[in-house]
C-alpha cells in the first residue's frame, strides 16, 4: 500500500498523504493496500473481527474488479502476523513485511493465500520493484533482492532518507529527506538506489509543516501521487507527470469520523487510484467495515463500494443489541423516520447519515425511552447513504462530562428526488 511520491526527470503522476496530527502518522505510512500485478487487482491487509475467544483477527482481502466484491485469501492473529504488503509485477506473487517477527517477511505465490518465510536483519520499510522478483528492503541500509527475496545485496546506506517507492523504470527509487517541511526534498535514484539527486518540492495550499508523507509511483515514466493531510479531518491529493517539477492538487477528501484508518496506493492504468477506509462495529458484534474508493482520473472523483465484513464472512454469529429498528420510508425524498421496539437502548441514542465519502450529512438524537426520530432529508442530494445507530454512554465516575459512543446498527438509505 502507498500513499504519495514525486520524481525528477521525465514524466510524473503524485499523490501525497500528510497527517496533521502525529497520532494519524500510523495509518497513513503503513501499506497495508497494495496493487496487484493486474488490471483492477488490489490486496488489502487489515484487522477484521475479534472471535469468541476475543482473538483480533487479520484479513487479507484480494478484488478483482477494482474493490466492488472482495474475496478472502488469508486469516490470521493480528498479534502474530499484521505486516505491509507489496504487490510484485507477476499475478499472484505477493509480499507481506515483517511477517512474524522484525526481521522475517513473507512471499507468497497463490495471491496471499500462504506465504514463504525469508529472513533480514531489521526490516524497517519495504517496497516491490518494477520488476519481476524485485524487492528492495530498508534496514540496516538499502538491500536489493531480484529473486522473490532469496538473497540480497547491499545498495547504500543513506540514514536521512525514507524509502517511499520505485519509479516505473527499471533502478528508479523515490525517497523523502528532511520529513516534515513544506517545501520538502524529493531524493531520486536511477541507479537501483546508490547514489541519489534532490529536488525540492512544494505542495500548493498546505501548510509549512508537514508530519507525515508518502509518494505512490504512476503508471508512466516520471508520474506519481502524494497524499498529505489539509486539516485533521481532510487529506489533500496532488499529481504530477514531470518527476516532480510541477505539483498539481487533484482534491480534497474527508476523513470520516467512523473512519479508524485509511490507505492509499496508484492502480496499474493510467489515471486509477484507490483509498480505503476502515470503519468498525464494536463488541459485541465486532467486526471491519470497508469503504474501497477508486478513481479513474488521478483522484479527482470516485466511485465508492461498501463491505460489511459481518458474520457472512467471519463465521461469528452476532448479537443483536436492537429487538427491532424499522427504517422507513426507504427509499425515501423529504424524510426518514427511524422507530425502535423490542427492547430499547439504555442510554440515549444518536443516528447519523454519511454519504459514501464517509462524511456527516445529517443526525437526530432519540433520548432515552423514546421510540422514535425524524431525520429532515430535504436538502440532501438523491443517491445513497449510509446510516449508524450508536448508544451514547455517559461516564459518571473519573470523567463525569464525557460520553462515549457504541455503534449498536447500521444500515444504507436510499434517497430519491
Amino acid at each position: 500500500m502507498k500513499t504519495f511520491f514525486f520524481k525528477l526527470p521525465v514524466i510524473a503522476s503524485i499523490i501525497l498523504v500528510i497527517p496533521a496530527h502525529s497520532a494519524f502518522s500510523q495509518y497513513l505510512t503503513k501499506r497495508h493496500l497494495t496493487r496487484g500485478a493486474d488490471t483492477a487487482e488490489i490486496f488489502l491487509n487489515c484487522e477484521w473481527y475479534t472471535d469468541t475467544s476475543n482473538i483480533t483477527m487479520n484479513g487479507i482481502f484480494y478484488s478483482i474488479d477494482n474493490g466492488k466484491t472482495l474475496s478472502i485469501q488469508r486469516k490470521a492473529n493480528r498479534y502474530v502476523e499484521n505486516g505491509m504488503i507489496f504487490g510484485d509485477s507477476v499475478s499472484g506473487i505477493l509480499y507481506q513485511a515483517p511477517l512474524t517477527s522484525q526481521d522475517t517477511f513473507g512471499v507468497s505465490f497463490d495471491y496471499g493465500v500462504t506465504f514463504e518465510k525469508r529472513y533480514l536483519q531489521n526490516i524497517y520499510i519495504t517496497a516491490a520493484g518494477c520488476m519481476a522478483g524485485e524487492i528492495y528492503i530498508s534496514g540496516f541500509g538499502l538491500y536489493r533482492g531480484t529473486d522473490f527475496g532469496n538473497n540480497f545485496t547491499w545498495q547504500s546506506n543513506y540514514y536521512s532518507l525514507k524509502l517511499q517507492d520505485v519509479g516505473t523504470l527499471p533502478g528508479e527509487l523515490y525517497w523523502i529527506k528532511n520529513l516534515g517541511h513544506n517545501p520538502f526534498d524529493l531524493a531520486y535514484s536511477n541507479d537501483y538506489g546508490q547514489t541519489y539527486s534532490l529536488r525540492q518540492i512544494t505542495l500548493p495550499g498546505m501548510p509549512a509543516w508537514l508530519s507525515e508523507c508518502d509518494l505512490h509511483r504512476g503508471t508512466m515514466p516520471g508520474e506519481f501521487h502524494i497524499v498529505a493531510w489539509k486539516v485533521i479531518d481532510t487529506i489533500a491529493i496532488f499529481h504530477s507527470f514531470d518527476y516532480g517539477q510541477t505539483v498539481e492538487l487533484i482534491s480534497y477528501i474527508p476523513f470520516g469520523e467512523f473512519a479508524l484508518e485509511i490507505w492509499f496506493t496508484a492502480g496499474r492504468t493510467p489515471g486509477s487510484f484507490y483509498y480505503i477506509q476502515r470503519g468498525y462495529c464494536p463488541p459485541p458484534n465486532w467486526h471491519a467495515c470497508l469503504y474501497i474508493n477508486f478513481s479513474r482520473d488521478y483522484g479527482a472523483t470516485f466511485s465508492t463500494y461498501c463491505h460489511d465484513l459481518h458474520d457472512l464472512y467471519t463465521g461469528v454469529p452476532q448479537k443483536e443489541i436492537l429487538q427491532e429498528l424499522n427504517v422507513f420510508p426507504n427509499p425515501a425524498a423529504n424524510k426518514v423516520i427511524f422507530r425502535f421496539g423490542g427492547k430499547l437502548p439504555d442510554n440515549d441514542s444518536k443516528i447519523t447519515l454519511y454519504d459514501l465519502t464517509g462524511r456527516a450529512v445529517a443526525d437526530g438524537r432519540l433520548p432515552k425511552g423514546q421510540t422514535e426520530v425524524t431525520l429532515d432529508t430535504r436538502s440532501l442530494a438523491a443517491g445513497l447513504y449510509c446510516y449508524n445507530v450508536t448508544c451514547v454512554i455517559k461516564s459518571s465516575i473519573s470523567h463525569p462530562t464525557t460520553s462515549i459512543s457504541q455503534k449498536i446498527r447500521c444500515g444504507k438509505l436510499l434517497i430519491t428526488k
